[in-house]
């Protein structure tokens, strides 16, 4: 409701010249830009929230918030060109004040890093076009390039961090560049500490909520933030599961799947995926259990091949359990 109330006005004040504010008139205005920029960045519109940033920009160049939402508008939309865009004010603005900087400067240069990794797969493969002599000496130059972004994204997750030690978003940061550069171990540590963080804030927010006297908004937000909370664990989980399996650690990553399960039930494919693990774990009359959960629950049509490969899976396991018997 403010928002809606606020653009009226910043239609009208759009006309004026800065030059032509008094002090208190300017600051007014400012305002008004840094926080529609904010709420249209809370709301996931960051076309407007970059155009509301922009407009207040023209009123304060150098003002700190308007840059920082400028920036993280451009880097939420996931354009490549906005992506170099976002990169360019991250690294024109200082990166004491806010750990935003410097966790919007490592995703974005992350990602960059991803995009020349693909980049380089498909040049290897003859999919993607390149001027250079030779694809495979362009590839590897691309391979590198990936490598020293993820390398660099690191080091500013710890900027990041040394400003906001318990902060979920920059220490998953930390476990996706330690996953992309292969360096297992040190992802899945840093996973346990996502776990930590998500487990705590958690016991937080479930705990304010039982607190009386709490407006519906809040209370909305609060719920909101533990879905956050959730779907990010699971994600951690996940990985950690992945990692974890390649390395042949099964119990492991049978802990960190079953975890998974509970905190996203809806997730169809974490149940396919449990069966399979209980099966490399000889446990056959689990994964028969959890086949049978998994085709209760799924929505895919009989005819796919994920709910072919089910009843395959199930059929060994019925035959498997009576071999034991």
């Amino acid at each position: 409701m403010r928002l809606q109330i606020l653009l009226p006005l910043l239609c009208v004040l759009a006309g004026c010249q800065s030059t032509d504010m008094s002090d208190e008139e300017r600051e007014r205005i400012l305002s008004i830009h840094i926080e529609t920029s904010g709420a249209y960045l809370s709301m996931g519109d960051y076309g407007r929230a970059v155009d509301q940033a922009l407009r207040g920009l023209k009123v304060e160049p150098e003002n700190f918030k308007l840059r920082l939402y400028l920036a993280r508008g451009l880097q939420k939309t996931g354009r490549t060109i906005d992506m170099a865009r976002a990169e360019q004010v991250f690294r024109s603005m200082p990166r004491g004040e806010d750990y935003r900087v410097a966790l919007g400067l490592a995703e974005t240069i992350e990602r960059r890093g991803i995009a020349q990794s693909e980049a380089a797969t498909a040049v290897r493969a003859g999919r993607r076009f390149t001027e250079a002599p030779d694809p495979a000496v362009r590839a590897d130059e691309l391979e590198t390039d990936a490598r020293a972004a993820w390398s660099e994204s690191i080091d500013l997750y710890h900027d990041a961090l040394a400003l906001a030690p318990e902060d979920a978003e920059i220490l998953n940061g930390l476990v996706r560049a330690h996953t992309l550069l292969g360096e297992n171990e040190t992802a899945i540590t840093w996973g346990d500490r996502v776990i930590e963080v998500t487990s705590s804030d958690r016991a937080w927010w479930t705990e304010a909520l039982q607190r009386t006297g709490m407006s519906p908004r809040d209370e909305a937000a609060g719920r909101r933030s533990l879905d956050r909370l959730d779907r990010l664990e699971s994600s951690v989980r996940l990985n950690s599961y992945t990692l974890l399996a390649a390395s042949k650690s099964l119990t492991a990553a049978l802990g960190h799947l079953d975890r998974a399960a509970e905190l996203d039930p809806k997730n169809t494919n974490l149940h396919s995926r449990r069966a399979e693990l209980l099966i490399d774990l000889g446990r056959h009359a689990d994964a028969l259990h959890a086949i049978d959960d998994y085709l209760s629950r799924t929505e895919a049509n009989f005819d796919s091949e994920d709910v072919r490969r089910a009843f395959r899976l199930r059929t060994a396991c019925r035959e498997a359990l009576a071999t034991d018997t």
